[in-house]
């Protein structure tokens, strides 16, 4: 599974297919936040799952195990760049490729290229 290196850009709110008007900003945002990211692992226990608000939901990110605590200073930062404007949208939690966990599955934290992703198992 080859995993997109932005996390937004799999998760356009609103849909419609037309980029929104704040899209270089929202672009701009999205690089600082994985800027401030530690992703870099060897293995999968090397990671764990963070929630990262979308605008619409919730999109779960993989970092480095011991970096959590710092994320949600991140995130503060992310969201006041972002400034979600009020849209009406809603989705289930996502893994950060867009997959949601079916029945029986869920997403977790994994160690791809030594990258820290979300996936669904």
């Amino acid at each position: 599974m080859k995993l997109l290196p932005s996390l937004l850009m799999v998760v356009a709110c609103g849909g419609g297919g037309s980029s929104p008007p704040d899209a270089p900003r929202a672009a701009a945002c999205t690089a600082e936040l994985e800027a401030a990211l530690d992703r870099s692992c060897a293995a999968p226990a090397e990671c764990v799952l963070v929630g990262h608000g979308d605008c619409c939901g919730t999109v779960l990110l993989g970092i480095r195990g011991g970096t959590e605590l710092a994320f949600p200073a991140i995130e503060t930062t992310f969201q006041t760049c972002r400034a979600c404007p009020p849209s009406g949208c809603a989705h289930a939690d996502l893994a950060e490729d867009g997959s949601t966990a079916g029945s029986g599955q869920a997403i977790v934290a994994d160690c791809i290229a030594m990258r820290c992703a979300s996936v669904v198992r």
